[in-house]
């Protein structure tokens, strides 16, 4: 089994960073000038902007990191969501939220995207392997 432990690791960091930082622009673009309107905006937004954009860039991670793999590509997919999950509850229990079933949702959903990101890239490979 081929496992990048270094690359999931980078990736899984990265998703959680972009999320954020999607958060925060979208809350400078469309919320309130006065920072705690601002910030009450932000954990509103946040509440479905934050599962979604976790879906999407986990997604897109796993595709991207095992789209040149030789084989190992689901196994690491599954792998990237459940780091992108832990980096994400790791975030919630150092917050003053409680645990909400919109989290379990998104965190499910963070393992699923990794899974079909990777199983995307698996089937293109299995296509330019039968091509050729």
């Amino acid at each position: 089994m081929e496992i990048k432990y270094l690359q999931l690791v980078v990736a899984a960091l990265a998703i959680e960073i972009i999320s954020v930082l999607v958060l925060a622009i979208m809350v400078a673009i469309f919320g309130p000038s006065d920072p705690e309107q601002a910030q009450a905006f932000a954990a509103d937004l946040g509440y479905w902007a934050g599962p979604i954009a976790g879906f999407v860039f986990t997604f897109l991670g796993a595709y991207m990191l095992t789209k040149n793999l030789s084989r190992s590509r689901i196994p690491n997919g599954i792998l990237l969501g459940l780091l992108v999950a832990i980096i994400d509850v790791s975030i919630l229990l150092g917050g003053d939220r409680g645990y909400e079933i919109i989290f379990l949702v998104s965190h499910t959903g963070r393992v699923v995207a990794g899974s079909l990101g990777a199983y995307v890239a698996e089937r293109q490979a299995q296509g330019k392997t039968q091509d050729v």
